[in-house]
């Protein structure tokens, strides 16, 4: 489970990334990395995401996501998101990107694991040995349908025009409307609150921000609260072009689980008036994260 340094992959990101960028934009969608709104504003985003990862198996299985976003800002220094993803997985191998073990039988965590993959999603339910009963589930199968919808609110607790300083509020809830049974969510409301901060030196602009997220309790997965995190540092080429480079992470999500970690350049460019479009690549350093990953998004704002 330990650290996997994938040095040779991260250059080829990085010239990948490059190529990208040389055509793409974008808005900056993370609290610690938000302007804070000075009066009412709406925008619509559609993106498309890939990921694979092997999640410390022999058995790879890849990702893809096109989420769609509401974002609002109602009043000075607050703003909604609203993502709706539409989600598919190649296999049931995880829990839709996070290695989710089994209970062994309700409120008792197994140690043990299917046959057939470190980590099983999907319908096959687990005796009390730590067997699975197939329940005409096939674990090579793909899955795909609507995924978790999320709701994050954050709000600017002061403004500092000079220092452009931005310390916020956050609140995360996910909804569970993803079907736990094809293994593409946990079937739980998820929730945390959590605290961002953010600040303008000049062109340089380093931020942190973390959250807890309090997890539903399921009958099928061991889900645990965990603690989630993220920061970095980034950089305004022009009135049009910002970059950054960050990592994120978390504890581990549910008993038996690896905790997730990962790096990311990304490249946020503001080519027309109205309109953006979000440019990352990134690359995971535990099993609890896909070994590589990618997105392309596309926003206005009305």
């Amino acid at each position: 489970m330990g650290l996997c340094v994938r040095i040779p992959r991260c250059f080829a990101m990085i010239l990948g990334l490059l190529w990208v960028c040389s055509f793409v934009t974008l808005p900056v969608s993370h609290a610690s990395e938000k302007v804070l709104p000075e009066e009412f504003s709406l925008s619509v985003g559609v993106g498309f995401e890939f990921a694979t990862g092997k999640y410390g198996t022999d058995r790879r299985t890849d990702f893809m996501v096109v989420p769609v976003t509401f974002s609002v800002s109602p009043i000075e220094r607050l703003n909604v998101d609203l993502v709706i993803p539409y989600v598919y997985q190649s296999n049931g191998a995880t829990v839709f990107g996070s290695t989710m073990p089994y209970r062994t039988q309700p409120g008792n965590v197994g140690a043990k694991i299917v046959d057939i993959a470190r980590f099983q999603s999907g319908p096959a339910v687990p005796s009390a040995s730590g067997s699975a009963v197939s329940n005409n589930f096939d674990p090579d199968d793909s899955q795909s349908g609507i995924g978790d919808i999320t709701l994050t609110a954050d709000y600017g607790l002061i403004e500092s025009r000079e220092y452009r300083i931005q310390p916020r509020v956050t609140l995360y809830v996910k909804f569970p409307t993803a079907d736990r049974d094809k293994g593409l969510g946990t079937g739980e409301i998820d929730f945390g609150p959590g605290l961002a901060f953010g600040v303008w030196l000049g062109k340089w602009h380093p931020f942190l921000e973390g959250s807890y997220v309090f997890q539903g309790e399921s009958d099928l997965y061991a889900t645990k609260d965990y603690l989630s995190y993220r920061g970095g540092l980034g950089y305004q080429f022009n009135n049009k072009l910002y970059g950054a480079v960050l990592a994120s992470g978390a504890s581990s999500p549910a008993d038996g689980s690896p905790s997730p970690f990962e790096g990311r350049i990304k490249i946020l460019w503001n080519a027309i008036s109205q309109s953006d479009i979000e440019c990352y690549i990134s690359t995971g350093f535990t099993d609890g994260s896909p070994d590589l990953g990618t997105g392309l998004a596309f926003y206005h704002r009305f």
